[in-house]
């Protein structure tokens, strides 16, 4: 199990990256071309736009599992351990619920457009779409991780920066 999830953090975290640099890199390249050049290729846009999708969609499953979410902790934190844990599991099944609605819906908008063929590139729909319901296997796997780590004892994610704590930085007056 802990080899499975760090697996899969290291997956999603090198996809990640190389979603990023191809976006950043395709972006600055067809920028290039357009205002130098004078030359625009339709279907790049096209690839880009779904990068940066597949970025969003796995982005956020690692964002769950790094715990890098938007959250609103104070009431949750002032509860007793019990009700705070109850808190956890009940929203983390929430996750679980809705990434499970948003894979069967997902998967029926592939069976019914995916063999349509997109305007600029000519690959079929259902290849970009695959994107939403593999990112919500990982963001239910995620979820779920974040239960059992309720109760036992899972590996923390490897985050590729420090905290503002373990590189000694201080909150200065102003940030109070």
């Amino acid at each position: 199990m802990k080899k499975l999830i760090v697996g899969l953090d290291r997956i999603l975290s090198y996809l990640g990256i190389g979603l990023t640099a191809l976006l950043a890199g395709g972006v600055i390249i067809s920028v290039f071309l357009r205002y130098v050049f004078s030359i625009a290729f339709v279907w790049s846009e096209e690839l880009l736009t779904m990068v940066f999708v597949a970025t969003t969609f796995f982005g956020a499953a690692l964002g769950l599992r790094e715990q890098e979410h938007i959250a609103i902790t104070n009431f949750v934190s002032a509860m007793p351990s019990k009700a705070r844990k109850v808190s956890i599991v009940a929203g983390q099944l929430f996750i679980i619920l809705v990434s499970v609605v948003m894979m069967y819906y997902s998967m029926r908008m592939i069976q019914k457009v995916g063999k349509v063929p997109s305007p600029a590139t000519g690959i079929q729909r259902g290849y970009y779409y695959a994107i939403m319901p593999i990112s919500f296997v990982c963001t239910a796997l995620y979820a779920l991780v974040n239960i059992l780590s309720e109760f036992i004892s899972i590996p923390e994610p490897q985050k590729g920066y420090k905290e503002d704590f373990e590189l000694g930085l201080l909150a200065t007056e102003g940030d109070r």
